[in-house]
């Protein structure tokens, strides 16, 4: 029976830790798979050689050839490209003077140029001819035959470098030979197919879930754990909040505000029939510093759960810590602390005495100002009894919802990144793939399914906006180099388009640490 408790016990832990993983691991690849498959099958359609199509970064872990592209999976869950011919300068594979060994097929045209790997030729053929480069042409321009010497060369040949073969690509197949229109849909249709994803997305959250019926102020969803488990039920009716009347579910959320610093609300509701008065301690909310009142101590000023990379845990606030006082005005009940965060809309540094274990600290605390909030559409504060309306079934409000979901997550991403670069707030307060992993892991366990579908939803978006910001390196500083050359009539030279992406790409890879570590260690 021990055992059986045991291996209970050990398969429960495992389930536990691989469910978040798995669900990070698929949450990331569809958002990196759809933005790839935008760059991919725009690319494809204009004609444009993809060599490789890969999800992840660093080694291959599996790969598979079809056609001229190979699709392969790597090693770390992070990133993801489509290898377009042309689309970077590189250093040409064969030159004048080069010794190499040529396959040909049946009506004598060259269909493998063998090369050196590391001073040694691949693995040779019995049939290859060895040559020393004389002359070449493995453009081809203006449909003009390729050719090594007086050899012809397919238009489909391929470089054989060690166990690598990389198809030859014509000046027609290349990204650079495209049109503007052609290469502009190429990259943008990345950040657009993140979009969509999300567009659609939200759409199946509001089929799954319904539409809220707020017409009326039935209760359709009752949260464990929360001040109206146990005391509300789903059915339940709405009538009063302290004697005020109530006809809809708009009207609630204004009364319980109104009612904050009210440990003990009189809510009057109608069950099967009968009027009844049942009371609650609304759980206050404090989302510029990210703290809660004690469920379980509602009159007392003690602090309840402070949240994962807020305000309130980074400036030393703990759960269990009983407010003493705050810039020097004595607390005495919740309504004195609403009183003072309502007030610091600014985000002004403050002052916290706090009692813990029987020892006071003074703690130093920084919350966000109201802007900052307003740019994420949250209030300072948020009072909550756990409870929803009734959700009904609406195809039409649902395909709406796709709109309205997909626009207002967007506006939210604009409001952060400017609250950013305006310095309201800090590049610590940004996440990493650690954060997004902590945040995957919380939502995953206490979420469920529709809040995961939410958060891919929202990565999604966040993928596709950044990657469209004018940055060398990500598609928007690619965007931004095309229309340069609309304007100007000629392309930035391609060399120092090229060195300024490739050092870009160097600074954000050392930004990714820096928030990585940050993440991990907290900086």
């Amino acid at each position: 029976m021990i055992l059986l408790v045991t291996l209970n016990s050990l398969l429960t832990a495992i389930t536990g830790f691989l469910v978040p993983i798995l669900a990070f691991i698929l949450m990331l690849s569809l958002v990196i798979f759809i933005h790839e498959l935008g760059h991919f099958v725009m690319a494809k359609r204009a004609g444009i050689l993809c060599h490789e199509f890969a999800i992840g970064m660093g080694p291959i872990v599996y790969s598979v050839k079809k056609g001229e592209t190979r699709y392969s999976l790597r090693a770390i869950p992070i990133g993801g490209f489509v290898s377009m011919a042309g689309e970077e300068v590189n250093e040409e594979f064969v030159k004048v003077g080069q010794t190499v060994r040529l396959l040909f097929d049946d009506a004598g045209h060259v269909t493998r140029i063998i090369l050196r790997s590391r001073d040694v030729f691949a693995k040779p053929a019995d049939s290859a001819l060895e040559v020393e480069v004389e002359s070449l042409d493995l453009k081809g321009e203006d449909g003009a035959p390729l050719r090594i010497n007086d050899y012809e060369v397919r238009r489909d040949a391929y470089y054989v470098i060690g166990k690598r073969s990389i198809q030859i690509a014509p000046h027609e197949r290349t990204f650079e030979s495209k049109t503007i229109t052609q290469r502009f849909l190429a990259i943008f249709a990345g950040p657009f197919m993140n979009f969509v994803l999300a567009f659609f997305l939200f759409i199946l959250i509001a089929l799954v879930m319904g539409m809220p019926n707020v017409e009326t102020a039935e209760i359709g969803s009752v949260s464990e754990a929360m001040p109206a488990d146990t005391v509300l039920e789903v059915g339940d009716v709405i009538t009063a909040i302290e004697g005020n009347p109530v006809s809809n579910w708009e009207e609630i959320g204004p009364l319980m505000r109104a009612e904050a610093g009210n440990r003990s609300v009189t809510m009057t509701i109608e069950r099967n029939g009968q009027t009844l008065d049942v009371e609650l301690a609304p759980l206050l909310s404090f989302i510029n510093l990210g703290f809660s009142s004690d469920i379980d101590n509602p009159t007392q000023p003690i602090i309840g759960n402070v949240g994962d990379r807020t305000r309130g845990l980074s400036g030393g606030l703990r759960a269990g810590d009983r407010v003493v006082s705050i810039d020097g005005v004595m607390i005495a009940n919740w309504q004195d602390i609403i009183d003072l965060i309502l007030a610091n809309t600014e985000g002004e540094t403050m002052t916290w005495v706090v009692e813990r274990e029987s020892v006071q600290h003074t703690l130093t605390l920084e919350p966000l100002s109201e802007s900052v909030l307003a740019s994420q559409n949250a209030p300072l504060m948020q009072v909550q009894v756990g409870i929803g309306p009734v959700n009904e079934f609406a195809l039409l409000p649902s395909l709406l919802y796709g709109f309205t979901g997909l626009f207002g997550t967007i506006l939210m991403i604009f409001g952060t990144l400017g609250a950013l670069f305006r310095g309201l707030v800090g590049v610590t307060d940004l996440g990493g793939p650690v954060a997004i992993y902590q945040i995957t892991e919380q939502v995953v366990t206490t979420g469920g399914f529709i809040a995961f579908l939410n958060w891919t939803a929202l990565l999604s978006v966040n993928l596709g906006i950044i990657n469209l910001l004018p940055i060398p390196a990500l598609d928007g500083g690619r965007l931004v180099f095309l229309g340069y050359e609309a304007v100007a009539g000629r392309p930035v030279n391609r060399k120092v388009e090229n060195i300024l992406h490739f050092a870009m790409f160097v600074i954000l890879i050392g930004f990714m640490i820096f928030i990585t570590f940050n993440d991990i260690f907290g900086w």
